[in-house]
């Protein structure tokens, strides 16, 4: 009886034992990047100078594997607060503050433009 619990064993493990290689995530291009910016940005609600700094990756617990880091106000008065933009290729994946691990306060920063930014024309309605 246990010779058939072993070799039972032995036939799922050369089942599972397939190699999965999973499909290469880059980092996305400035386009994809700065529009991903100026939608976050617009959900956020930021008003005035808005700036960015460079896509990079991100810590390996965040929500995306890169990373690009956003700073604004919300209104004329607020203080300047720091976000940050998550991706996976070119694809926009969420938004939040920043925490420390983002390491957000220490980019460098270049201006993105002034917020509220307009939205983009809905390619249904182009249709």
């Amino acid at each position: 009886m246990r010779v058939f619990v072993v070799l039972a064993c032995f036939v799922l493990t050369a089942c599972s034992s397939s190699v999965y290689n999973p499909p290469p995530v880059s980092a996305p291009d400035a386009e994809a990047a700065n529009k991903a910016a100026k939608k976050a940005s617009n959900e956020e609600k930021l008003v005035g100078s808005v700036e960015v700094s460079a896509v990079r990756e991100a810590y390996s617990a965040s929500p995306g594997p890169y990373i690009l880091c956003l700073r604004g106000a919300e209104s004329a008065t607020a203080p300047r607060r720091t976000y940050a933009v998550f991706f996976k290729n070119n694809d926009y994946v969420a938004a939040r503050m920043s925490v420390m691990i983002d390491s957000c306060e220490s980019q460098p920063f270049t201006p993105l433009g002034t917020g509220p930014f307009p939205s983009p024309p809905d390619k249904a309605k182009e249709k």
